[in-house]
Formats: structure tokens, sequence, C-alpha cells
């Protein structure tokens, strides 16, 4: 644990991302094999799930500790970090015998997860008793779930490329998909190539650029494949010898909750990949973000549900066929052979194949572009034709061309200390707009958006404004208003407005209105109501690619 606890503190103390990757090489090339597996497990963003409940961590480190619990829970707040607050509670024993970071994790951690309550406990407080003062925060860190020391995963697959000698590119698609340093040990992710077929592993998502320029400035428009750009859960769709599999963005596998797409799985060549996106899609067409939701997390979704809230898999990009490579072919030629592929479905099935959006000339793309939310859509992608398939965000190949988002002004009503760097400050806000009767009602939670300078402002006006305490909430004098953007909203019988907003996030400071001038609860609700227009059957998309919603 000690090289391992070392290199957290470094990572932890560095802002320089060039020295970042130089401490990772070092490390990566001097420990254990057994540690660098599980090291570079956590750095990639994994982390133990289900291992205690924070709740439970605070009470029994009040027990260890001696201190109450009401001095934690007010530390904790303080501090903004659990895993911060127990290291500086925590006495550790100086004395203890190093042990390994793989020991620490299999011995200490893992087993928690199948314990019972009272286990929980007495494991939890014999790693306290076997852990130096030095091993505790990494350990917490590892605890809690919240493992983060400024290192993207792209910049720790540049350190694993240096140490293993090859290409970044070939160490995230080893990376990717489910991965047990036990079972796809360190040697296996920098060392020779293995059978893709056989570990059915997904590939790096190619990732969308915001265009902010003028359409015109990155080329001609017919230089450019422009289609909708979908509101759902981006996935890969592979067929191996293993079987089917469907891996998230979010490097989930999702399988379980769309059996209904693995189905198609069968009619796909052994060692196929399909880039793509799940949406909620019933006889009318397309359906909400909101009720593809009801899907998410279910492991085994029973015939009501399936029927009830169907979906369907947008299909974007091959990526792989029949286990041939296709990502270093042009967009244009990756795209023929989709085509080609997607045709030969059975009919019935639900798969689509995302079309082009026709325009001769960025004039046109932009009418089509503005009808995006009446189509149900967020705007468009734009994919150069003679792309590659590239891993992560390469500024110039792909662009996401989305349509302006909502604003709305709202009051603060409630605000509550951050984390990490705003610890010490109250930078997480509680909006709320007027309703019928004139009175405030909240809508909307926000904690982006403003400038060190105006946090701090702002934090001066909420200390000396509390007018009360919920937790770790405190209820905020009216005064101040922002400008609020948000990508949608939908009614929701779970929040008091009936209304929730989908990625709220503060716009600029509106110092120049009152509480009385901010935007009306009937507003947010006409927004919700947007898309509830009547459907009617028919085809769902003409030759052009266009959605038929209405």
């Amino acid at each position: 644990m000690q090289g391992f606890s070392e290199l957290f503190h470094d990572l932890d103390g560095m802002t320089k991302t060039g020295d970042r990757i130089d401490r990772m090489i070092a490390y990566f090339k001097s420990a254990d094999p057994e540690d660098t597996g599980w090291a570079s497990w956590f750095l990639a963003g994994n982390r133990i799930k289900g291992a205690v409940r924070t709740g439970d961590l605070r009470q029994w480190a009040s027990v260890q500790s001696g201190w109450p619990l009401w001095l934690i829970e007010e530390s904790y707040e303080r501090v903004g970090d659990l895993a911060e607050t127990l290291s500086l509670l925590i006495v550790g024993n100086s004395e203890a015998k190093p042990l390994s970071l793989a020991e620490v994790v299999e011995q200490m951690l893992l087993p928690l997860v199948s314990a019972d309550g009272m286990e929980k406990a007495d494991r939890v407080r014999q790693a306290w008793e076997h852990l130096r003062p030095m091993d505790l925060l990494p350990f917490h860190k590892l605890l809690t779930g919240g493992f983060r020391v400024g290192v993207s995963k792209g910049n720790l697959c540049k350190a694993l490329a240096e140490v293993g000698g090859v290409q970044p590119a070939v160490i995230a698609q080893r990376m990717s998909g489910e991965w047990d340093p036990r079972t796809r040990p360190f040697s296996k992710i920098i060392g020779e190539p293995f059978n893709q077929d056989s570990t059915c592993l997904p590939f790096p998502f190619c990732l969308a650029s915001p265009l902010q320029v003028e359409p015109a400035e990155i080329g001609q428009a017919d230089q450019w494949w422009a289609e909708w750009k979908w509101d759902g859960i981006r996935c890969q769709l592979l067929n191996s010898e293993q079987g089917g599999m469907i891996w998230t963005r979010g490097d989930e596998s999702a399988g379980e909750s769309f059996p209904e797409l693995l189905d198609l799985c069968p009619h796909l060549p052994s060692g196929t990949i399909l880039d793509g996106e799940i949406l909620a899609w019933g006889a009318e067409g397309l359906r909400s973000f909101s009720r593809l939701q009801k899907r998410l997390g279910r492991k085994a979704p029973g015939p009501s549900l399936l029927k009830k809230e169907p979906v369907r898999f947008m299909a974007y990009d091959l990526l792989r066929l029949g286990g041939e490579d296709l990502r270093a072919l042009p967009f244009a030629k990756r795209r023929k052979k989709l085509e080609e592929l997607i045709r030969a479905f059975p009919d019935g099935f639900p798969v689509e194949l995302s079309l082009r959006v026709e325009g001769k000339s960025w004039e046109d793309l932009t009418r089509m572009r503005e009808e995006s939310r009446d189509r149900g859509v967020e705007g468009l992608m734009l994919k150069r034709l003679d792309s590659v398939y590239s891993s992560g965000r390469v500024k110039g190949d792909w662009y996401k061309w989305k349509v302006d988002p909502f604003v709305a002004d709202m009051v603060v009503v409630g605000a509550q200390m951050g984390h990490g760097k705003r610890s010490n400050l109250y930078s997480d806000y509680t909006l709320a707009v007027l309703d019928a009767h004139g009175e405030l009602v909240t809508v909307a939670k926000a904690y982006s958006g403003l400038s060190d300078e105006e946090l701090k402002e702002v934090d001066r006006f909420v200390r000396k404004n509390i007018t009360g305490k919920f937790g770790p909430v405190r209820s905020v004098k009216p005064e101040i208003v922002f400008e609020v953007a948000f990508e949608g909203a939908r009614a929701s019988g779970r929040h008091k407005s009936g209304v929730a907003l989908r990625f709220p996030r503060i716009q600029s400071w509106r110092k120049d209105k009152t509480p009385a001038e901010v935007d009306t609860l009937d507003n947010l609700l006409g927004y919700a109501r947007m898309g509830e227009a009547k459907r009617g059957d028919g085809p769902r998309m003409d030759d052009a690619g266009n959605l038929l919603l209405f």
C-alpha cells in the first residue's frame, strides 16, 4: 500500500498534467504487478460498489474516535469530503506491518460487499487498526468510491502506453468492458495483443466537440454528413464468440435492461460492433428520455414493462465487422457497410438506421436544425465524410450542433456547501419560480456557471441572510436572481412543482432583476408540454431522414 499511497498523495498535490503522467509511469514501472492492476483499475474511474453506507461509516467513526456523532456530522459538512473527514479523525497505526494494495483491496475492501452489518463494522474497525496514517486517506477514498486525483482516463492510457510500448488507443480498448484485475491482469493491459472476439470488448467511443464557430468555418456542407442528435443512451452493440453484449458510454453493461436488443446479436457476424443510441420508441415513434429512464437499472424487466416501454437501437456507425477493425476507414465507407448490414436484418426488429439529414448548403441545414425541438431531438450531428473513428474527442472530425437551451430567471431560496475546492463555500443553490398565486416554488438545483469571484460574493450574501436550516441546506432570503439554462423540461409527479428540468446550470447573474420578476411555473410547464402534441400513424421517417412525429 505504501507505493500506492505515495502515488496518491503525489498526484493529489500536482497541478501539471505532464508531471502526473511522469509520476504514473515511474509507479507502474516499479510497483508489483498485482498492485499495478488494481491501481490502474481505480485510476481509470472504477470503484467498488456496495461496500458500506456512508451513514454507517460516520457512526463507526464516532465510536472509533470517541467524538460525538453530531461533531462528526458538522466536521463532514465543513470539510465537504467524507474520506478526508475520516482521515482527520481516525488515528491509524504507525507500527502496523506494511500491506500491499492488492492485500488491502482483496482482504479488506472486497469482502465488505457481501458482509452483513455487524461484520462490516468489525472489518472496517480492523482495517483502521492495521493501516498506517499515510494509508488512511487513499483507503477511505477507495472505500467511499470518491477516488479522484485529477487523472483523466486518457492520461492514464498515455502513461500505460509508455510503460507497455503500445499505442494509447490500444490501452483504452483493453481497459474497456467488464474489466476485473483478477481475471484480466495488468500484463494483459500493457502486454501482447489478445483475441478481442473471445473477450467481447467494446472500443473506446468517438466523441463529438461542440460547434462553437459558424458552420461555414469548418468547410463546405457537402464535406459533412449531418444526422439528428438523438436523446438516448449512447452504446455499442457487440456480438462475439461469447454472445451478445450492450456496453454504454458510462462503461456499464446494459444488456439485462434491454433484452430485446440482445436478440439482434445473433443476426450479426461474430466479431461485429455497432455504435448507436438506445431510444424510447413506441408505436407512435420517438418518446421522451424520461420514458427510457424507466428501463434503466432493471436487471430483468418483465413482459408488462417491455410492452409498455419499448425501445429501439438507432445505428450510427460500424466499427468492426466479422472480426475486421473498420475504424481506420473513412466514415463514408463505414457508413456504406453499415447500411448493407442493417438492411439485411429481418423485418420487425427494433433497429433503425440513422439517416442523413439532406441539405445542399449550411443555410439548408440551419433551417433543419431549427426544427429540432418539434422533432424531439437535440440538434444535428456533423461528421466529416473522410473522418476515421477516433478514441475520445478529436476536434475537427465530429461536431454536435445543438439547439440553444431554454432559459428562465430563477431566484435562490436555498444554499449548501460544495465539495472539494468549494467545500468552504455555499456553492450549490436551490432555485425557485413563481406559481399561479405568486408564491415561490422550488424547481431546480444548480452548482455551476459562476466565476470564483461571483461564488465568493454569493457566499457572503448567503452567510448574512440565512433564514432556516434543513440538514446541510440553508434557507436564504430570496433576493439573488440567476438566469438558468436547461436542455428540456418534463412533467413529473415526483417533484412538488410538477416539473423536472434537464441539466440546469447558471448562465448569468441577473443583478438587474428582482425576485418579483422571475419566471413563472406556468412557463416551465409550457416547455414540458411542447412535445406532447397528438401524433398520427404512418411512417416515422421520410426519404431525407426526417423524423415524422406529428
